[in-house]
């Protein structure tokens, strides 16, 4: 029988490292909607078109989500996380010198492509080294996620209320980033072994380990990541068009939210060690479907904006307790896993802003945020039909693996 433990675990100082970087990771996540509204104006896009700029950046994300299982055995974390690093910033550089709408988005693709990497790495390194402290690493790497996301949009905020060329916007985080280099090379991290690339076998093998339990968390997972991506996506186009907000003022309200992600996965990562996992999903996800559906509809803007901010303060916890799921596989697999799951969330930032988008554009602003609510739903259908979080030791009996 495997363990799904280390022998001997690794210093948890040298997750530190990764911290900067995922700070920054978190920034550029949030440059789509922080500045869909410039690029709206700047190439003369309606919303139904611009929202392929996530989908994009996403496809990026899933793609890279792929290779870098292959090259994890060929690569060390620093070499990984580097390269990551200069890809972002050559294509945020060159971004924001674009005159064309087709360029800029292929830019956005290879964006997402190295920010991927950043993200995903170090939640790949939390599952593989610490694999009994996951759910509290990945809310804790998601926490520092979101301080990107309440630095983010501040520095587009800024540049719209000074009137400045929204090209500043995608060059200076294209500059921040090099810096957050620096301790990766100077960390001393363990290498990623006993994992498997991702492929169709491994798949399979992550299926048969438990399929009711794989199939219903990853649906789970692709339909909460878009809904949290989408909201995000749509606020500020939602308040400056719906609610009239100064400029800049918007961005200061999408920067609020990243203060309430960072509260919640922290709130969240430590209730579930305490609770379960299951049963935090179980109590924050129908309270965010029932907040997201109420905050678009009032139209005081300040009742707007204070249920926006509890709200994400509740699904701000989601993915980074679905991502944990990982570390019910064997350690062989459990990379993969978190691999897969990660995917997920790409495909559901890859799809549902778009969709979202359609419905801003064809439906209204309120409707198109208060659809979220009913994604929200079926996560909580999928959570139901889960009923319980599955025992390690009662998979590894059931289903013994090499």
């Amino acid at each position: 029988m495997q363990s799904t433990t280390n022998s001997s675990t690794p210093s948890m100082a040298v997750m530190y490292a990764f911290y900067p970087m995922v700070i920054i990771a978190g920034f550029v996540q949030l440059l789509a909607p922080s500045t869909i509204h410039m690029i709206m104006k700047h190439f003369n896009l309606k919303a139904g078109t611009v929202g392929i700029i996530p989908l994009i950046y996403f496809t990026g994300m899933m793609i890279s989500a792929v290779v870098i299982t292959h090259l994890i055995k060929k690569l060390s974390v620093k070499q990984l996380m580097s390269s990551g690093a200069i890809i972002v910033s050559v294509s945020l550089l060159a971004a924001s010198q674009s005159h064309s709408y087709f360029i800029f988005a292929l830019l956005f693709f290879l964006t997402g492509f190295g920010n991927g990497i950043m993200i995903i790495l170090p939640g790949i390194y939390a599952t593989n080294q610490y694999s009994e402290k996951s759910a509290q690493l990945q809310s804790i790497i998601f926490s520092f996620i979101a301080l990107g996301f309440v630095v983010g949009p501040v520095f587009p905020g800024i540049v719209s209320y000074l009137q400045l060329s929204w090209r500043w916007c995608f060059a200076f985080p294209g500059l921040l980033i090099l810096p957050g280099i620096i301790p990766i090379i100077l960390a001393k991290h363990e290498p990623i072994d006993h994992t498997e690339k991702l492929t169709f076998r491994i798949v399979k093998e992550i299926i048969s380990f438990d399929r009711k339990f794989f199939f219903l968390i990853v649906i789970a997972v692709i339909i909460a990541a878009g809904s949290s991506t989408g909201l995000l996506t749509w606020l500020v186009t939602f308040l400056e068009i719906k609610r009239g907000t100064p400029l800049g003022m918007a961005h200061v309200v999408l920067a609020t939210l990243g203060v309430a992600s960072v509260a919640g996965r922290l709130i969240w990562g430590r209730v579930s060690s305490k609770i379960t996992v299951y049963h935090t999903l179980l109590f924050i996800v129908p309270i965010s479907a029932a907040l997201v559906f109420f905050a678009p509809l009032p139209e005081t803007t300040i009742v707007n904006i204070i249920l926006f901010f509890i709200a994400t303060i509740f699904l701000s916890g989601i993915n980074p307790l679905f991502l944990s799921a990982a570390s019910v596989y064997p350690k062989s697999l459990s990379s993969s896993a978190y691999t897969v799951l990660f995917i997920s969330i790409s495909i559901g930032g890859m799809l549902i802003p778009f969709g979202i988008g359609q419905v801003f554009q064809y439906a209204g602003a309120e409707v198109a945020i208060s659809s979220i609510s009913i994604l929200l739903v079926i996560v909580i259908g999928a959570l139901l039909l889960v009923k319980k979080e599955i025992p390690v030791i009662k998979h590894l009996h059931q289903n013994p693996l090499p």
